[in-house]
């Protein structure tokens, strides 16, 4: 069958109502695109169909209206050819009952026995097919051991798939079973769901695949069941075309700024607006638009954007949504950005046309729309901001938000943790510019050293991925995901349809995209911190290592079981390191081996600078992946600060000043004292300083070095991919 007559014929199925194409067709579709399955045959007599086969057989039964025929019982395994005949009477006759007609029978030669595998696939709204790996047969069904990766994958994507797989081991021959030939499995999944594979040839009616169970042997990869699920649902719009490049310099560092929606009488947001340009120190011209008002904010106003005649770079519009398009009109090409605050667009239901109206007339004009619905930009370099009092310190640290409310929190409480921010944008609705536009952007922008992104949009961040995907890992992106919980997942026609949701879904984008995923607003913050602290210049270290240094007894036995569980080993010091340590004369009590616990009485030793000498022969005999220092400071103040100093601070210096070798981190902890909050917060802005991340725990350390080290790994592979 052509290409062309499968498509109509599978259209057709779908039309009548039909839930799934019919096994045997679905196999054809398979072996077009180069996937092993039995050697099978259909017909409406078992005998026919089995002619030229061998050895034993599988009878399946094919009905328009079954689709678990397992379950139905309208499978029979290890049958001979003369079984067949009464077998598949029997088989009528059972289903029959149920309300089945059989149309045909299936007849295929048994796979050999191996390790089975699901290999299914999804269409997702704004994402496209999402592809999932994992333990098959009944193993789905009872441990859901599964890992997912959005189309068209790549060798790399589908390895990392199967490394997250806890049954990985049992496909490498755990204690002493078969190991499955995984390259095989690879280029199966890679035929299923790589560039030009099965999934890109399919028809808009098939919604799901489910090859279950895939069996793999020592030697080959065989898809034994193949379940393709139509729908009747809208076909998936066509991929939008990538609009041309804007240059978002006018946005981050604008020169006029019109104002819209100030009031002449009164103090509303648009009139805190202005009052907070002033605030600021904002430089440029400011543009008050008012249809009567001759002055607001003692600033000179104009009736409308026309009337302002003169360039803007950047509108702030906080204005009634109904009024919003005629307001922004303007001579084409004279107004660059404008940012609508106002809702009532496309997030509730009869906004939707409203916007779409916005959006046309602004590109009519040459006018790019963030929003509406967002709070807008804040640029430090720049001095401005949606909030009172911001924090204008200019940084290398962008963020990009859905939500406004959220773009306020990450200002405050980043600058709270010594964040420096070049911006932080609000897009809301984004139905103009998007956030890979502006990923795009601040990648290519020298003052940006790491973005960061709240998403609540699948969609969104599938385009991010191919933004990613396009341009490569130049800089390190962080994603505070919304939305991540099991919801979204489908009724369980197909298995992979069953366990698909927004909670698998961010984790598989991100992992393809090299982004580093984050599960709080503290880890995001955290993050972003360490990203824009840290050098991340040089190749990754070849083995995920850690040292432990610090006053810590029992806390540096928790602490090495926090790293352990992501993924740092805290080896034993080689024993020449012990011993040149051991050589530094150091008063008793300390344990050396790593961690390396050091009692206050150590800490002193030189008024604390006994820290960087330590840690230098650390350095110089087995540079780790990870240097972790970790100081109780209220037990060194307590003990130490009447008789020796400021041991904290010295200390602190003293290993900010290590030769390179690991990424450091420090960990700065209280004993429960009111008065250590406000000495741990000038020791944390002391090390900001030096260029150490300073963290409350060894566990959030880890967990920031963890995501730090895979950004090294992905950018050195995508840079070998490069060549």
């Amino acid at each position: 069958m052509t290409e062309n007559a499968t498509r109509t014929a599978i259209a057709g199925l779908a039309a009548d109502g039909a839930p799934v194409v019919p096994e045997p067709e679905a196999k054809d579709l398979l072996r077009e695109a180069g996937i092993a399955v039995p050697r099978g045959g259909a017909d409406a007599d078992p005998l026919i169909a089995a002619r030229e086969l061998e050895g034993d057989l599988v009878l399946k039964a094919v009905s328009p209206t079954l689709v678990h025929k397992s379950d139905a019982g309208g499978v029979r395994v290890g049958l001979s050819r003369g079984d067949l005949p009464a077998e598949a009477a029997a088989m009528t006759a059972a289903l029959a009952a149920h309300g089945h007609r059989i149309d045909r029978f299936l007849v295929e030669e048994k796979a050999a026995p191996g390790h089975e595998v699901i290999v299914g696939a999804v269409r997702t709204p704004g994402v496209g097919w999402v592809v999932m790996l994992g333990l098959g047969g009944i193993f789905v069904e009872v441990f859901a051991d599964v890992s997912f990766g959005i189309a068209p994958l790549t060798a790399a994507d589908v390895q990392a798939m199967l490394s997250e797989l806890k049954g990985a081991t049992l496909l490498r021959g755990a204690r002493g079973g078969t190991a499955a030939d995984l390259d095989a499995l690879v280029d199966l999944v890679l035929r299923v769901g790589g560039e030009n594979g099965l999934l890109a040839s399919l028809p808009p009616e098939v919604a799901e695949v489910d090859l279950n169970p895939v069996i793999v042997t020592a030697d080959q990869a065989v898809a034994v069941d193949a379940r393709l699920v139509l729908s009747t649902m809208d076909a998936p719009p066509a991929a939008e075309a990538r609009p041309a490049r804007t240059d978002f310099g006018r946005l981050f560092r604008p020169r006029t700024i019109a104002v819209l929606g100030a009031s002449a009488t009164g103090t509303n947001l648009a009139n805190r607006y202005l009052t907070g340009l002033r605030r600021s120190g904002f430089d440029g011209t400011v543009l008050p638009i008012h249809p009567s008002a001759a002055e607001i904010e003692g600033l000179p106003a104009y009736a409308s954007m026309r009337e302002a005649g003169q360039p803007v770079d950047y509108a702030f519009v906080a204005l009634p949504a109904k009024i919003v398009p005629d307001a922004l009109a303007a001579e084409p090409g004279t107004l660059a950005f404008a940012q609508v605050v106002s809702s009532g667009f496309g997030e509730a239901p009869d906004g939707v046309e409203l916007e779409r109206d916005l959006v046309a007339r602004m590109t009519a004009q040459g006018t790019r729309l963030l929003g509406p619905n967002c709070l807008g930009m804040h640029s430090s370099a720049a001095r401005v901001s949606f909030i009172p009092e911001p924090p204008l310190s200019p940084g290398g640290i962008a963020v990009v938000s859905q939500s406004g409310g959220l773009s306020v929190d990450i200002l405050r409480l980043g600058a709270a943790r010594d964040l420096a921010f070049h911006s932080v944008t609000s897009i809301g609705n984004a139905s103009d510019v998007d956030a890979a536009e502006l990923v795009e952007h601040l990648l290519d922008e020298p003052d940006v050293e790491v973005v960061g992104l709240y998403l609540e949009s699948l969609a969104a961040g599938r385009k991010v991925l191919d933004l990613l995907a396009r341009k490569g890992i130049s800089k390190p992106v962080a994603l505070l995901a919304g939305g991540r919980t099991a919801a979204g997942s489908r009724a369980a026609t197909s298995h992979t349809g069953a366990l698909t949701g927004n909670h698998r879904l961010w984790p598989a984008l991100c992992r393809q995209a090299g982004i580093a995923l984050t599960g709080s607003l503290e880890e995001f913050l955290d993050v972003l911190l360490a990203f824009d602290t840290v050098r991340l210049d040089g190749p990754p270290p070849p083995a995920r290592d850690a040292v432990l240094f610090g006053n810590g007894g029992g806390a540096s036995v928790l602490a090495t079981d926090a790293l352990a569980r992501y993924g740092f080993s805290v080896p034993q010091l080689p024993d020449r390191t012990v011993a040149r340590i051991e050589a530094l004369g150091l008063p008793p009590g300390n344990g050396l081996a790593n961690p390396i616990d050091t009692p206050a009485g150590t800490l002193a030793v030189d008024g604390g600078t006994i820290a960087g000498q330590l840690l230098s022969l650390v350095l110089d005999e087995a540079p780790p992946a990870v240097l972790i220092t970790h100081l109780n400071v209220g037990i060194i103040q307590r003990n130490l600060a009447d008789t020796h100093g400021d041991v904290t601070g010295t200390i602190i210096r003293s290993i900010a000043g290590l030769p390179a070798g690991a990424q450091q981190f420090l960990v700065l902890k209280g004993d429960g004292r009111a008065d250590m909050a406000d000495a741990i917060a000038g020791y944390t802005r002391l090390a900001h300083r030096l260029g150490l991340p300073v963290f409350g725990t060894v566990e959030e350390a880890g967990r920031v070095a963890r995501s730090l080290l895979d950004f090294q790994e992905r950018r050195l592979n995508d840079r070998k991919g490069q060549r």
